[in-house]
């Protein structure tokens, strides 16, 4: 609210130091607008401060912009005092008024911060180097250094200053309405009052006043009216940002951001198709320049999309390993398990039984009481590559299935396949010779629960599950080191 007073108050100042002194009017109002500038540029300098971190550096692109109104508006008081030319149109002036948009053309076309590329503000560079040379040809083809050759030269020069700032001002509000970051908020909001109230007052002021009958600063309490941009800005940077009511909708602000990089490349192409009537190999030169920066920079970007979308799927991939893998002894875990069970169970076409086997290391407690946790984990590793390294086929699939208990399912395995292969596993195992002092076979061994059932609709892998479990349960009380089925006296393997 005090800047807004304050912005005020400068503007009611200027009028009255007009009417006061109306016999040094042109040097009253240029104090005013070198004032009103150096505000707006301490303000562009305390937004750049306190926005990120890391500080958004589009704010120095908006003082650049600043930089070259002033420089522009020196040479203006340069023509009228120095050289007292009275031309509304000079062209050293009017050649900074039209450059100065170029750096917040720039940073108006530029990607958001995160998505900035090396070789995106390259091709831009290279853009506006371009459209900087279109601007001084495009100037100087309307105005002499003096100033503007008659009243049409001069009508022509405000229109394309009229031209330039409403793409700004058009350009400024759709990334304002389209930000979903709060520095992209902040910078499209002070971009958009500056060039918006500057769309309107330099509008006014060129038509109805410069070349309305005062052609000269000081002659008119109108030339207040050019403070009202700079203050504007001033009063957007200093004014609390408040508070968003209305969210654009994410389609929205992704295509408004895909979009603005062609904001600088249009400006090259519309310029270029001004000045080919006079300069037909530059303005065709800077027409194909601009078909070919944004052909570059729609290719550059599915390249870049292309790699993203590798890394990312790399990454899914890697997230996914990380789920169903167990992180010690590197074989699939828990998760993987019910979810590969599940996948065979409901197979289309599935007529084979499915086996399970459930593994139990003997006496693994005893084992971490007398060596450690840390030599129980490297046994659990050396088990996990024993039985991976024996006896499966490519459709087995074994997993941790939790502490020192491990799975295995077999799809399309018979009950006494299953038993073969539980019993091959145990003996395999055992043949180790991992030494185990606490276990009464002297080494270690461990005790398979087996089971292997027929998919249908009134069951399902949870049953087989139990029917395993239950199976282990078995074999362990009747000694361990063994493999059991689902019926003890029946299907029991040992240790002879």
């Amino acid at each position: 609210m005090k800047a807004l007073i304050a912005a005020m108050l400068i503007v009611a100042a200027h009028v009255a130091g007009l009417a006061l002194f109306p016999a040094r009017g042109m040097a009253v109002s240029y104090v005013f607008f070198f004032s009103v500038a150096a505000l707006a540029m301490g303000s562009v300098v305390h937004a750049w401060h306190r926005s990120g971190p890391p500080r958004d550096r589009r704010w120095w692109l908006l003082l650049a912009s600043l930089a070259l109104w002033v420089i522009g508006m020196s040479l203006s008081a340069r023509q009228n005092y120095a050289l007292d030319n009275s031309n509304p149109a000079p062209g050293d002036s009017m050649f900074f008024y039209i450059l100065y948009v170029l750096p917040v053309l720039v940073a108006v076309s530029s990607a958001p911060v995160a998505a900035r590329k090396h070789w995106a503000m390259g091709i831009d560079l290279i853009l506006a180097a371009l459209l900087g040379v279109l601007f001084y040809v495009r100037t100087f083809s309307i105005v002499s250094l003096e100033g503007a050759m008659g009243p049409q030269q001069a009508v022509d020069v405000a229109y394309m200053l009229d031209f330039e700032n409403a793409c700004l001002a058009v350009a400024a509000s759709l990334r304002f309405l389209a930000t979903d970051r709060t520095d992209d908020h902040a910078f499209f909001r002070s971009v958009m009052f500056f060039f918006v109230s500057y769309a309107f007052a330099g509008y006014f002021y060129n038509h109805y006043v410069a070349l309305g009958g005062h052609p000269d600063f000081g002659t008119s309490p109108w030339d207040a009216l050019l403070d009202v941009p700079f203050l504007a800005l001033f009063v957007a940077i200093g004014v609390r940002l408040p508070q968003r009511h209305w969210h654009p909708p994410v389609y929205l602000v992704r295509f408004v951001q895909s979009a603005s990089p062609t904001f600088l490349a249009m400006s090259v192409l519309g310029f270029g198709l001004m000045v080919i009537p006079g300069y037909p190999s530059l303005g065709i030169a800077g027409a194909i320049a601009a078909v070919i920066g944004i052909g570059l920079r729609g290719t550059l970007a599915q390249v870049d999309l292309v790699e993203e979308e590798y890394r990312l799927s790399r990454s899914r991939e890697e997230l996914q390993g990380l789920v169903f893998i167990d992180a010690l002894t590197g074989l699939a875990n828990r998760r993987a398990l019910d979810e590969r069970l599940l996948r065979e169970w409901h197979r289309p076409g599935q007529r084979e039984p499915i086996g399970l086997l459930m593994i139990d290391v003997d006496y693994f407690k005893e084992y971490n009481d007398r060596y450690g946790h840390l030599a129980g984990d490297d046994c659990l590793r050396a088990l996990a590559e024993t039985l991976t390294a024996r006896g499966l086929r490519p459709s087995d699939f074994i997993a941790r299935f939790g502490g020192e208990e491990f799975a295995v399912v077999a799809p399309g395995t018979r009950l006494e396949e299953a038993l073969a292969l539980a019993d091959d596993l145990r003996a395999h195992v055992e043949a180790q010779a991992i030494i185990h002092p606490m276990s009464p076979f002297g080494v270690l061994t461990i005790t398979i629960g087996v089971a292997a059932s027929q998919p249908s609709a009134n069951s399902g892998p949870l049953d087989l599950l139990n029917a395993a479990d239950r199976a282990l349960y078995r074999a362990k009380h009747a000694g361990r080191n063994r493999a059991g089925g689902p019926v003890e006296s029946r299907n029991e393997s040992s240790r002879a």
